[in-house]
């Protein structure tokens, strides 16, 4: 046998082998958490997305309401009309806003570039539901729909369905 001198220096292979493998399993590790953040942070974006732009088209809905009431109310003077034809009128209506990118620009419907839709809705105000219109106000609920796709299948190939965001405002119209 051998006798190894005490001031040796140096690891065995042995010892590189396995601290090279915990290595490895660290890192492969940190991949797969890169990945994972990268994919919740795409889903934040588009959910942020998503609200800019139902809150935007809730806005054009408001403008349009407010002005057609003002001019309905004769604020604009006596025997005016409202000018232009409205988007939003009719007891309950539905609608296209539009279609928009991944950065919330407006593109053409199915273009290569559509990200999200966006629908609108006013509800038809009843006296049988407690959302019916605020008398004396000309108040009614609109509902924005804003749908997209963040990934079209999982991991096991299945097709995943659009995720939605919806949001109301009762509006003077």
């Amino acid at each position: 046998m051998t006798r190894r001198h005490a001031h040796q220096r140096g690891f065995s292979l042995a010892e590189l082998m396995i601290t090279a493998l915990i290595f490895g399993v660290g890192l492969l590790g940190l991949a797969a958490l890169q990945v994972s953040t990268l994919r919740n942070n795409a889903g934040g974006r588009n959910r942020i997305t998503a609200a800019g732009l139902a809150e935007g088209c809730l806005s054009a809905i408001q403008a349009e309401g407010s002005l057609s009431w003002s001019y309905a109310a004769g604020v604009m003077g006596s025997g005016v009309a409202y000018p232009v034809a409205r988007v939003y009128s009719g007891a309950t209506s539905t609608g296209t806003f539009g279609a928009f990118d991944v950065n919330g620009q407006t593109v053409a419907v199915g273009a290569a570039t559509q990200v999200f839709q966006v629908a609108w809705t006013r509800l038809a105000p009843t006296t049988a539901t407690p959302k019916a219109a605020i008398s004396g106000m000309n108040m009614n609920e609109f509902v924005v729909r804003v749908t997209w796709q963040d990934q079209a299948i999982d991991g096991s190939g299945q097709a995943l369905a659009p995720s939605a965001l919806s949001v109301s405002r009762l509006v003077r119209y």
